[in-house]
């Protein structure tokens, strides 16, 4: 029977088909230097096509911030309300880009911009490095944000200080052995540097503590995921190995195995060994160059000893400091420093060539 003129329409289902729909992590963060206070949470009506989901691995709440997690339908132009009641949340962050949000009263309201695919490593806190042919991440170990496996116990300083030095050390063996530069070249894909996450970023378990190296090929068809494991005196143990995009079962190396890297022609590209002392060898694709990695003392949270060939000696020394935002990477005599945002993590150091006059460029 048709509706009577002047009736008011029945109300729409609020369920939106979840095929349609994607899941994003919302981050609030309070002001600098403040407490993020009680948590934020998301007003239903305004988006009855939304749905929030409470699941621990991805929902997040503690005085640094507040991660909302939502079902979303895809591609489409969001405004979002949450109320903060006594929260303090300043700013908002999908991935690593900030949102602008209004805040009136208890009240926040932002626009979520079309997400085609999920968008969940708002909950993740690191500052990315982006180089020829390498990406550096270096995630920050947060005792007030750790979660997961790292929830309680020990928290693993030692073994989050040897993963910045060794990160920072096969940097400057890739940029010796002349790494970064060849797969730029061959377009084979891009290496990833890391460590490993204390604060479960999107179910991330990210343990035991490790370190990587890898290749990741050209549009993510596949890769050879190493894990060098770290043990809590700072040495490295074995490397087990996760296998994507073509078939061959996972591997673990222990002491003196090696692990040869290949492109996606089958090439080697890099060859890596834990020694039988924990240490660690890097060799380039001839098989001739090799860059050995020592510990600076008992372990590696003291320092990396990198030697190449003819390059001299030197010593790696990172220290991070979450309070001021600041890297500092010691190698050797030459002193870096990289500034990142120590709420997000986000790198505030430019990181960009800088250009050339006009007047100086040769046509293409």
């Amino acid at each position: 029977m048709a509706a009577s003129e002047g009736s008011a329409p029945a109300p729409e289902a609020s369920v939106w088909p979840d095929d349609d729909r994607v899941m994003v992590l919302i981050k609030f963060l309070p002001q600098p230097g403040k407490d993020a206070g009680s948590k934020v949470a998301f007003v239903p009506e305004s988006c009855r096509a939304c749905t929030q989901l409470h699941d621990p691995a991805f929902e997040r709440f503690n005085i640094r911030e507040s991660v909302i997690q939502l079902r979303v339908p895809r591609g489409r132009f969001l405004e979002l309300a949450f109320t903060a009641g006594n929260a303090d949340a300043a700013r908002a962050f999908v991935n690593d880009q900030e949102l602008a949000l209004t805040r009136t009263g208890g009240r926040i309201t932002l626009d979520l911009p079309p997400l085609a695919e999920d968008a969940v490593w708002a909950g993740a806190f690191a500052t990315e490095i982006v180089e020829t042919g390498v990406t550096l991440r270096l995630e920050h170990g947060d005792p007030v944000r750790r979660a997961g496996a790292y929830a309680s116990g020990d928290f693993p300083f030692v073994e989050r200080r040897a993963a910045d030095n060794l990160t920072f050390a096969q940097r400057e063996a890739i940029r010796r052995l002349g790494l970064g530069d060849y797969v730029a070249r061959e377009k084979i894909g891009q290496i990833m540097l890391m460590g490993f996450d204390t604060n479960f970023p999107a179910a991330h378990t990210d343990a035991p503590p490790h370190v990587h190296m890898h290749l990741r090929w050209a549009n993510n068809i596949g890769t050879q995921i190493s894990h060098f494991y770290i043990a809590p005196d700072g040495l490295l143990t074995v490397n087990k190995v996760g296998i994507r995009g073509f078939n061959a079962p996972g591997q673990t190396l222990g002491r003196g195995q090696a692990l040869t890297t290949i492109d996606r022609m089958g090439r080697a590209v890099y060859t890596h060994t834990i020694t039988a002392q924990g240490a660690l060898t890097i060799t380039g694709p001839d098989g001739k160059a090799t860059c050995t990695l020592l510990p600076a003392g008992a372990g590696f949270h003291l320092g990396v000893r990198l030697a190449c060939g003819s390059f001299p000696a030197v010593t790696i020394r990172v220290e991070d400091d979450m309070t001021a935002g600041i890297i500092t990477v010691m190698t050797g005599p030459l002193r870096e420093v990289l500034r990142y945002d120590p709420q997000s993590g986000n790198l505030l150091s430019v990181n960009q060539p800088v250009s050339s006059p006009a007047s100086t460029l040769n046509p293409d």
